[in-house]
């Protein structure tokens, strides 16, 4: 039996979204599937989407956030590989299948993250967004995250070990999950898959923090957390250094999505 893959959806009054969300999971034709929605007290016709897939776990109760619900899901989850499915976004045909390979092949690595699809509301495709490798040098000393998570699956040892998303946070707060968890020793790697279709759209968490600034707040706070991390030093010299590394860090950002054709590729539907 291939490994059971857990898949949290966290969700709020995303109804019109969240069935499509659904049928991408269960569509994987993938035989070992945990799929566990956890809402946030919809006011909308979520549960009644809900209650017509028996298959899925699910929670309806007031939260203290999207940390809380993550926490609350992966709580709740039995499977060896977790993976986080907003309401909003889709799993491309064959991703529980690819996931599942790699993990079994590569059991040294406890976090695979791939490829997604950017898509609009009403499902019209934008942009392919190609990533690059796993640097621990950039990840470690600089503002540059290139993991995204609905494009993400990780081991659920990890949380075994006492990591959870932290309530505290509200935006940045698989940026911080993320950096604690490769502090702690456990081992990212990128594959060139197309995992995910991430919707963009004005009612999103992120469009909200990136609207506001919080985002970049919080991310520039996780980051000074870090003891090693540059950033959290002060004065011109410094200021100078991190712009220097992080235009060199871009610059061979950019030249590897050339390479990989990520400017020029089309995307499909």
């Amino acid at each position: 039996m291939p490994a059971r893959i857990s898949i949290i959806t966290p969700t709020r009054n995303m109804a019109r979204f969240l069935e499509p969300c659904i049928l991408s999971i269960l569509q994987q034709c993938y035989p070992n599937i945990e799929h566990i929605v956890v809402d946030g007290a919809s006011t909308d016709n979520t549960l009644e989407i809900l209650r017509r897939y028996p298959h899925i776990r699910w929670i309806s109760e007031p939260d203290r956030g999207l940390s809380d619900a993550l926490n609350k899901g992966i709580q709740m989850a039995t499977g060896e590989i977790i993976g986080w499915c907003n309401a909003d976004d889709l799993y491309l045909p064959g991703t529980l299948t690819a996931v599942n390979e790699l993990f079994k092949q590569h059991p040294e690595i406890d976090l695979y993250y791939g490829d997604y699809r950017e898509i609009d509301e009403t499902g019209r495709s934008l942009r392919v967004v190609r990533e690059t490798h796993f640097s621990p040098t950039v990840f470690r000393w600089l503002h540059v995250n290139v993991i995204s998570t609905p494009a993400a699956f990780w081991r659920k040892r990890m949380h075994d070990k006492g990591l959870w998303f932290d309530e505290k946070i509200r935006y940045a707060m698989d940026y911080d999950f993320l950096r604690r968890a490769f502090a702690a020793g456990f081992n990212y790697k990128h594959v060139s898959i197309l995992f995910c279709d991430f919707r963009r759209h004005a009612n999103t968490l992120s469009a909200a923090g990136s609207h506001s600034g919080s985002q970049l707040t919080e991310h520039e706070l996780v980051v000074r957390r870090n003891a090693n991390a540059i950033w959290k030093y002060s004065g011109p010299a410094f200021s100078v250094l991190r712009i220097c590394l992080l235009l060199v860090v871009r610059a061979a950002r950019t030249a590897e999505k050339l390479f990989k054709g990520a400017y020029i590729e089309k995307t499909r539907k």
